[in-house]
């Protein structure tokens, strides 16, 4: 067979081009092998949590109160007692028919004095009749008011005003000089009476309660005088209270009576929200923090009170919310490690405080899988305003 002779400068080209092809190579996988990773990008859902707490706030707490844990507030306090009497109608009514009753005056033209019987009837025009309820005696050339009574019960018999004649009297004289007329109208045929419902009591109650607190409370602050930053805090407490009817009785007005005892303590309320706030990052646990507190949401009322200790407990209420951190044991990178994108996915949806997920691998059309190196995965929090 004959040798192939390759000059030495052949074997200088080759050599330079092998290393030049070894060093491209090389680079190329440098490169990749460089920028070779994969992100995985979180968008957090906001979880609610709530903080239900009962501090103490005294009017001259001591330096160890206000330095320690138990977070002793500052404020004022003043109390006060109001009492009252007010009228009231209740809204229903019932309705029963009665004995409609008047006056008649009857006039007397004659010089001579005329006298009836209990019990003489007046026809109205429409013929109903009313009685007299006492004897009547009319002088002479007089008049005199008569209370009747109407025959029958019944709402037809409250009538306006008009002419009556006398049925019974027979003699010609006394019919044309003696009238009778009435001035005002008949009443009582239908009564309607006011029925108390315990409805009407509760409700007449709470406005009692309502008036005596806002007269109250008008004095306590005139008392307390609170800087804008302040707010009070009240309990009210029923001493006594009358009322003269109950559920059922027919009434067409009933009273009530009532004296209260209000109870205030005014206080910083940025100091009450920062302790409400310093309350509620406790109660999130590791692996998340506080996105976002709801202002309003605090909410705070007396449950004990000394004015001789000048002190009291407040119970406060405060609403925020809660997204994970990186640091969370859900997000450890290890978990990741040589995973698909589909195992990713399936993994977060067990997760309620997890929004929205996307993986990005690089290079995307080399790539299929999360890189088993734990420093070639980058997990990135996307936060949203709460």
């Amino acid at each position: 067979m004959p040798k192939i002779y390759i000059s030495p400068q052949q074997k200088i080209a080759y050599l330079f081009l092998t290393l030049t092809s070894l060093t491209i190579i090389g680079t190329i996988f440098g490169f990749f092998n460089l920028l070779y990773k994969a992100e995985i990008i979180i968008t957090p859902k906001a979880q609610e949590i709530d903080t239900n707490f009962t501090t103490q706030i005294k009017e001259n707490p001591n330096n160890e109160e206000l330095t320690t844990n138990i977070k002793v507030l500052t404020g004022k306090f003043a109390e006060t007692i109001e009492e009252g009497e007010f009228n009231f109608s209740p809204k229903g009514t019932i309705s029963t028919e009665g004995y409609a009753e008047g006056t008649i005056t009857l006039s007397n033209n004659t010089w001579t004095n005329v006298t009836f019987v209990p019990s003489t009837r007046f026809a109205s025009p429409q013929g109903l009749i009313f009685r007299a309820i006492n004897k009547i005696r009319i002088p002479a050339k007089g008049s005199v008011d008569v209370p009747v009574r109407a025959d029958k019960m019944g709402a037809e018999y409250d009538i306006g005003p008009c002419s009556f004649t006398i049925p019974n009297l027979r003699n010609d004289h006394l019919k044309k000089n003696i009238s009778a007329k009435s001035q005002k109208s008949m009443t009582g045929g239908l009564k309607k009476t006011g029925i108390v419902m315990q409805t009407d009591l509760d409700q007449a109650r709470k406005k009692v309660q309502e008036k005596l607190y806002v007269q109250a409370l008008e004095k306590i602050k005139q008392e307390l005088l609170p800087p804008p930053d302040f707010k009070i805090s009240l309990k009210s407490n029923v001493l006594e209270e009358k009322i003269n009817a109950q559920a059922g009785d027919e009434k067409g007005e009933f009273t009530i009576s009532t004296k209260i005892k209000i109870q205030a303590v005014s206080f910083n309320e940025k100091d009450l929200l920062n302790l409400a706030i310093e309350r509620l990052t406790e109660k999130i646990p590791a692996g998340k923090k506080l996105a976002a507190y709801e202002p309003d949401s605090l909410a705070y009322h007396l449950i004990e009170y000394s004015l001789e200790k000048k002190a009291a407990n407040l119970e406060v209420q405060l609403r925020g919310y809660m997204i994970l951190t990186p640091e969370n044991e859900i997000l450890n990178k290890e978990l990741f490690s040589g995973m698909d994108k589909e195992k990713i996915y399936e993994y977060f949806n067990q997760f309620p405080e997890i929004q929205e997920v996307k993986i990005k691998l690089w290079p995307s059309w080399l790539l299929k899988k999360v890189p088993e190196e734990n420093d070639r995965i980058k997990i990135k929090i996307k936060h949203e305003n709460v």
